[in-house]
């Protein structure tokens, strides 16, 4: 697995919370109200100034579609999938360059021969 970036438990929680709230399409204050809580509640937490209790975490995956524990994952922060996601990619257009390469070589080295 692959960690780019030393973070706190906080700082995590606040990058998972705003990537997967921005990939389910759902503003701060829609979040909020879903919470019924003001409209600047997600705000403030995503801002650092507060912390919300185990249960408004529950409450805030669900509504996200995601388990709690994704929230505090390092690896489901979205510098890191993107870290994991290049490193893959790199390794697989590597292979199939290697590949395509090796097999344009022997085709030359194949027309040369006849």
């Amino acid at each position: 697995m692959v960690y780019k970036i030393d973070m706190g438990l906080q700082e995590t929680f606040i990058e998972n919370l705003k990537f997967y709230r921005k990939k389910s399409g759902i503003s701060q204050k829609d979040l909020s109200i879903a919470l019924n809580k003001g409209f600047n509640y997600i705000n403030s937490i995503e801002c650092g100034v507060s912390f919300p209790p185990p249960a408004i975490i529950d409450e805030v995956a669900g509504i996200l579609g995601i388990e709690p524990e994704t929230l505090f994952s390092k690896s489901a922060s979205p510098a890191n999938i993107l870290a994991s996601y290049s490193a893959e990619f790199s390794k697989s257009l590597k292979e199939e360059l290697t590949v395509s390469i090796s097999r344009e070589i022997e085709r030359i080295c194949d027309r040369i021969g006849k």
